[in-house]
């Protein structure tokens, strides 16, 4: 059978060497004042475009694919292989352990709520998170588990302090189950060390859960090396389209009833309600898989191995240093987390920052409409880090807090955050410094009007 997720067999000739390239990467808008211009795209820690070839591929796969799991025939055989060689290029991305299993949920946020779910936990049982993490590193334990929640402290750059970690655990020993961690912060940066902190979880008797969903297109991964226990991640980071998570697992963990049973579930079952589970590996994965975003994710991963993680983390670690040095040298933008911390941690290209005077939203949208440049503005997820660099008070945190409740999304603080790829050069970084010179001397050119409910602002 053709290997749809050959870069040979979809496009003769040998694969162009360096960086993978991006659908999109030459996208051009119009501006307030009337000027076209390409767009720069930092807001990658969101959403990255896809691969050129992660987008034939699925072309290619569409043209003859039929039932994943669900009847026979060529195009069903087809489905099937193209579907099994994408699951072993996704494990071999991620190092996966040899006795995880891997399922497949609709994003990250999915994948936690499942392994919460999943994972045998009680109400005297210590979950321990952290103050850097995600929102979906977060709320799943405290509502889809009865484990008590605890959060280990971190500086005020984002970095984690390991010496307040090991006293969680040695404050609730025996109990601790699960350290549940970013592997890259969403809002810094900041790459903890995971085999550091898989060998003092696994000192303590607790399982290490990580959640890659910044680290899987900025880093190597290695969950077998690192002794990391449980991982997830998302395709829509990876170069590849919406809609499927990964979660890899011990598989010890499903051998239980599914939480979510359905189509796939099980084997048999009898007239009086008796079940017959399918096997531990399968019961949990029901329904019809998303088998056009596995071989999409098959192909991005594919994509990344072929250009080498040494030319892609070299390409970003230096667009990092420059945009620490250009960013932290534009009059009225405070970098939220110090410039040289990029230089003496290892972080991956976000940099969240604040603009003197202007409200985060309002940043955003003249970058957008007067420069073309995309970001991301609000509190990224991470509430309490982001009120700790604004300095917000409880008194008037409890205000803002009846303002959001009221509709008012605007009412909120925040920062602007700028994110970095592998398509990213430092034209883009380039540009982005100019546009907030000119935003820090100027101002905004065009009237914007706010949209509270979105928590935008729009040209007026």
């Amino acid at each position: 059978m053709t290997d749809l997720l050959d870069e040979q067999a979809i496009s003769p000739g040998a694969p162009t060497p360096g960086l993978p390239k991006v659908l999109g990467a030459d996208s051009r808008t119009r501006l307030a004042d009337g000027r076209e211009v390409r767009v720069v795209q930092l807001n990658n820690a969101a959403t990255t475009p896809p691969f050129e070839r992660t987008a034939r591929a699925v072309t290619e796969f569409l043209a003859d694919y039929g039932a994943l799991h669900r009847g026979a025939g060529p195009r069903a055989r087809a489905t099937v292989e193209a579907v099994e060689l994408a699951v072993d290029r996704i494990r071999g991305f991620i190092g996966h352990p040899a006795d995880n299993g891997l399922l497949f949920t609709a994003n990250t946020s999915a994948a936690i709520n499942l392994l919460a779910r999943l994972l045998p936990l009680g109400p005297d049982d210590v979950v321990l998170t952290s103050e850097i993490e995600h929102t979906s590193n977060n709320l799943p334990w405290r509502y889809n588990t009865p484990a008590r929640v605890l959060d280990v402290r971190a500086d005020d750059a984002g970095a984690l302090d390991l010496a307040h970690l090991d006293e969680l655990f040695a404050a609730h020993p025996g109990r601790v189950k699960l350290l549940a961690v970013t592997g890259a912060s969403n809002l810094t940066g900041y790459c903890p060390d995971l085999a550091a902190l898989a060998d003092r979880a696994h000192a303590a008797g607790a399982l290490l859960f990580v959640d890659a969903a910044q680290l899987a297109p900025h880093r190597r991964i290695d969950m077998a090396a690192a002794g990391v226990d449980a991982l997830a991640f998302s395709a829509h980071k990876v170069y590849a389209p919406f809609g499927l998570g990964v979660l890899s697992l011990p598989r010890r963990v499903l051998d239980r009833q599914p939480p979510d049973p359905g189509g796939g579930s099980i084997d048999m079952i009898s007239d009086m309600g008796a079940v017959v589970w399918a096997p531990p590996g399968e019961r949990h994965q029901t329904g019809t898989w998303n088998a056009t975003g596995i071989v999409a994710l098959g192909a991005s991963c594919a994509a990344i191995a072929d250009a080498g993680w040494e030319t892609i983390e070299a390409h970003e670690r230096s667009l990092v240093a420059r945009a620490a040095e250009l960013l932290s040298g534009v009059p009225g933008v405070r970098l939220t987390v110090p410039a040289d911390r990029y230089r003496s941690d290892d972080r991956i290209g976000t940099f969240p920052f604040v603009v003197d005077g202007l409200h985060h939203a309002l940043v955003a949208a003249a970058l957008e409409h007067e420069h073309g440049i995309e970001v991301r503005a609000g509190t990224i997820c991470n509430h309490r880090l982001v009120r700790r660099w604004i300095g917000v008070p409880d008194a008037e945190q409890a205000r803002i807090e009846a303002e959001i409740a009221a509709g008012d999304r605007l009412a909120s603080y925040g920062i602007v955050r700028a994110s970095l790829a592998c398509h990213t050069d430092e034209d883009d970084l380039t540009r982005l410094a100019e546009a907030l010179t000119a935003l820090t001397t100027h101002g905004p050119r065009s009237t914007y009007l706010p949209h509270p409910a979105e928590e935008t602002y729009l040209p007026g």
